[in-house]
């Protein structure tokens, strides 16, 4: 029986600035099984509060809805880092190299474009061809569903030098709306029927490999049978400073998909993902039920039992879109791709009382006895389930090396309105997407050069982008707040800091006033302030083989923090006072 070839794979010492927040691993376990024990026994009191309580109102069911509902996106995260395990399982994914050029798997790198700038593709494609990789185990497949001629005479021109270089177009798809899913399918079922590749790399138009993409992900595959697909973080080089509208998904990289990966079930996030062509081809190529057929991949090949995972070394960069239009654009349609994804589902007591008034009764007789412990105990049972919550946010920060924020999985909330609108236009109005969803594509109405007015540029983001709702909804937190705190500080002097504790201070409720203001605050500040994009060549060197890649201050850029933040401590500080101050108040009542 013969066995494999013999793959040269050395292990690089570990980036200290990507595994900084490592050393944060077990606290971070602990405390998120604490937050997340403490939510449970929390909901559990304040429901049987809830049905126990002498005045029932809708304000009370309310109330626990929206504290239920905000609290679960922090209880999701902290069931995923329970899941993934603490220390012993707490090691990050190796840096593995490649080596030599004996054995090594035949590789097709497929890049589908649809409309974009030639320029912007040709970038994309020149790296891509000079990755560090035998030409002659490797071809870059040009997928055009543009059918564009300047397209197709660009690479005619770079294959005299590149003769792994190939274009193929089915026409002009740009209409169809999942194109992309079909696209990819061409090439797995069709363009590769006679020469069938072990891997498949998918790169967007505007993503630049790095020269060591391949020699840097392969390793993770050859190394482990099971693992079907392979995901990189994308990285991207005309970001605005502090990054306004986290359009980094930084949330999603290093906490979410990062304690994914560590259960093998890491989504596929579309650019820069390796898989092996056979595992596809079984799972029945890219979905096409849905416009996020990257993520819908990830889900069907974990279904099938096989195993997915990313890794974060910085290997492609890409672009984000630069204006409100393209940034909220983008997100709908990532959001109307995951309400498709409902498609799965079609075609294709005593012998003399009643049991139920033993029961009564009991719970009334408790309930007088506990009544003095109720609000008291209840009170101290919320800070703790905040500060636990709070605790979890912090650690996770670090963790991550200080690169997410507490809570930055609420990031872009503002938004639900605009992804609720987009979903029901596009499952009740037309089944067809409003103009193309290609982030280059000169076809969106964001990557118009034309530049209107100020007023015009007002009106737009105000109404058209949802900015004025934000402003709206803000004044309305900040009046219900200021509201709430006039009518306990009016209240009757007994009753004084009772009323403020179990109203606006009521420690979850001071919480998702927090959050509130948070996200709405932040479309606020980018109309007030707007981020100034850095030009797509500003971000941009030519190598000495010609290759553009980004500039080392970008690559430089993107790295984590070493330290934490004046903000971070700034934060800690806020909230030990507050939840302080809090249980000074409670003791006091």
């Amino acid at each position: 029986m013969s066995s494999g070839p013999i793959h040269n794979i050395q292990e690089l010492p570990p980036d200290q600035r990507i595994v900084s927040g490592r050393q944060y691993r077990s606290f971070l376990y602990y405390v998120a099984l604490i937050a997340f024990w403490t939510s449970n026994l929390y909901f559990v009191v304040r429901l049987a509060l809830c049905f126990s309580a002498t005045d029932q109102n809708w304000r009370i069911w309310a109330t626990l809805l929206v504290e239920a509902i905000l609290a679960d996106a922090s209880r999701r995260d902290q069931q995923l880092t329970v899941s993934a395990g603490q220390a012993s399982h707490s090691q990050p994914r190796k840096r593995l190299r490649l080596h030599g050029t004996d054995h090594l798997p035949q590789v097709d790198v497929l890049v589908p474009c649809c409309g974009e700038p030639v320029d912007v593709i040709l970038d994309t494609v020149r790296a891509a061809c000079a990755m560090d990789y035998p030409t002659s185990k490797f071809r870059v497949l040009v997928m055009d569903d543009g059918a564009s001629s300047a397209l197709e005479a660009a690479i005619s021109v770079l294959r005299r030098d590149m003769s792994h270089l190939f274009y193929h177009t089915r026409g002009k798809q740009s209409g169809k709306v999942f194109a992309k899913a079909g696209n990819l399918n061409y090439a797995l079922f069709s363009l590769q029927e006679k020469i069938r590749p072990e891997f498949c790399v998918i790169f967007d138009a505007d993503s630049i490999p790095m020269p060591e993409f391949l020699r840097a992900t392969l390793p993770h595959l050859l190394q482990s049978p099971e693992i079907a697909l392979l995901t990189t973080r994308q990285y991207f080089y005309n970001l605005p400073a502090g990054d306004p509208l986290s359009q980094s998904r930084l949330h999603f990289y290093t906490c979410e998909n990062a304690e994914l990966d560590r259960c093998g079930l890491a989504r596929d996030a579309g650019s820069g993902a390796v898989f092996r062509r056979q595992a596809i081809i079984d799972a029945g190529g890219y979905p096409t039920y849905s416009f996020s057929e990257d993520w819908q991949l990830s889900l069907v090949l974990q279904g099938l039992d096989q195993r997915t995972i990313q890794i974060q070394e910085p290997l492609q960069y890409g672009l984000v879109p630069t204006s409100l239009d393209g940034h909220i654009a983008q997100r709908n349609r990532w959001h109307i791709g995951h309400s498709q994804q409902l498609r799965v589902f079609f075609p294709p007591t005593n012998r003399t009382l009643p049991r139920h008034l033993q029961w009564t009764i009991a719970w009334n007789g408790l309930s007088i006895l506990g009544g003095g412990l109720r609000v008291s105990g209840g009170f101290y049972l919320a800070v703790f389930q905040v500060a636990s919550t709070w605790a979890y946010g912090l650690v996770q920060c670090a963790y991550t090396a200080f690169e997410s924020t507490p809570f930055s999985r609420l990031e872009n909330t503002w938004l639900a309105g605009a992804h609720l609108h987009a979903i029901a236009r596009f499952h009740l109005l037309s089944s067809r997407p409003k103009g193309s969803f290609v982030t280059g594509s000169s076809a969106n109405s964001w990557n118009r050069t034309a530049t209107p007015s100020f007023l015009q540029k007002l009106y737009h983001n105000l109404w058209h982008n949802g900015i004025a709702y934000s402003i709206i909804l803000l004044l309305a937190t900040l009046s219900s707040m200021l509201l709430a705190v006039h009518s306990a500080v009016t209240s009757p002097e007994p009753d004084r800091l009772w009323r403020l504790l179990t109203t606006i201070a009521w420690p979850p409720m001071l919480h998702i006033c927090y959050l509130s203001v948070v996200s709405y605050w932040a479309p606020i500040s980018y109309l007030l302030n707007a981020p100034r994009y850095r030009a797509r060549n500003d971000g941009l060197t030519r190598s000495q083989s010609g290759v553009v890649l980004p500039t080392p201050a970008i690559q430089q850029g993107v790295l984590p923090r070493e330290t934490a933040p004046v903000g971070f401590y700034r934060r800690c500080m806020a909230v030990t006072l507050v939840l302080g101050g809090l249980v000074v108040g409670g003791l006091v009542l």
